[in-house]
């Protein structure tokens, strides 16, 4: 039989939010970290770049062309939409057809041309590292054993490893969430986006990541969760990083899946409903 418990109000107001607040501030200062960290190094627009530097630069506006066309497409007109998406995706002098010839690479020889991206790669991976370790052990510390919430619905036995980290209690309902488990929940919770909300983030900061493995191109949120001692579970890898040394990538399956996606893409106009809808407010106000 089931163990239910009341709840203290104070575990509210002195172990979950503060939890939720000191995560979302580490995010936002990790953020804007790292973003620093990339205007440091881009800063300087006099800087000679190499050839795959430049490339790269090319490859990724063209990718987020192709994927800002596809999210808008509702806001141009349809003959307009058409007429961009055959510049990009024709079979013969398409853009997005042209950059999915290149040649397969290797990783390995693509760092060793270029020293400063792993450099850069290394520094960010351990930086995230760094940051999950620092507020799991910040929790374990101050918090470990609390049981913070409960979920408004049933779930099985199978989740209650998943929500009850750190609470050796086994009557006790599997709905009960304990403290390590939220921190763990919020590191897959969308914080990138509570973050947008607030601060207003520009689309054109965005990172556009190209990842040869995966069907999707656009904006990938960067989260990432060192493995802890004692919780067994595996760490998860930070987004753009690079294969296995001598496993080949190909580059230009990322523009197939994107034209793919463009040309799969039906018409649907946006401006008739905005119009619909503001005829509607005047026929109100009359």
């Amino acid at each position: 039989m089931s163990i239910s418990i009341i709840l203290d109000h104070r575990i509210r107001d002195w172990v979950f939010l503060p939890i939720i607040f000191v995560m979302f501030m580490i995010s936002v200062f990790r953020t804007y970290w790292d973003r620093y960290n990339m205007y440091k190094n881009t800063g300087d627009k006099n800087a000679p770049k190499s050839q795959t530097q430049i490339q790269e630069i090319v490859d990724k506006e063209l990718i987020k062309k192709a994927f800002l066309l596809g999210k808008f497409q509702g806001l141009l007109p349809e003959q307009s939409f058409k007429m961009k998406r055959a510049y990009l995706c024709d079979g013969e002098i398409g853009l997005l057809q042209k950059a999915s010839h290149k040649p397969q690479v290797d990783p390995l020889q693509q760092m060793q041309m270029n020293p400063s991206q792993m450099g850069d790669m290394m520094k960010k991976n351990l930086g995230g590292i760094v940051f999950m370790a620092v507020q799991y052990q910040w929790i374990s510390y101050f918090f470990q054993g609390f049981v913070t919430g409960k979920m408004p619905f049933n779930l099985t036995q199978k989740f209650r490893q998943m929500l009850q980290k750190g609470i050796d209690i086994q009557n006790l309902d599997v709905r009960y969430i304990s403290s390590l488990s939220i921190y763990f929940l919020m590191m897959f919770a969308p914080l990138n986006k509570v973050q947008e909300l607030l601060f207003d983030e520009q689309l054109d900061e965005t990172d556009y990541t190209i990842d040869p493995n995966s069907r999707q191109t656009g904006p990938v949120p960067e989260m990432g969760m060192p493995t802890m001692p004692g919780m067994g579970m595996p760490g998860m890898g930070m987004p753009g990083m690079p294969g296995m040394p001598g496993q080949q990538q190909d580059p230009g399956k990322v523009f197939l899946n994107e034209k793919a996606r463009l040309e799969g893409i039906k018409y649907t106009s946006d401006l008739n409903k905005y119009t619909d809808k503001a005829l509607y407010n005047l026929r109100s106000l009359l």
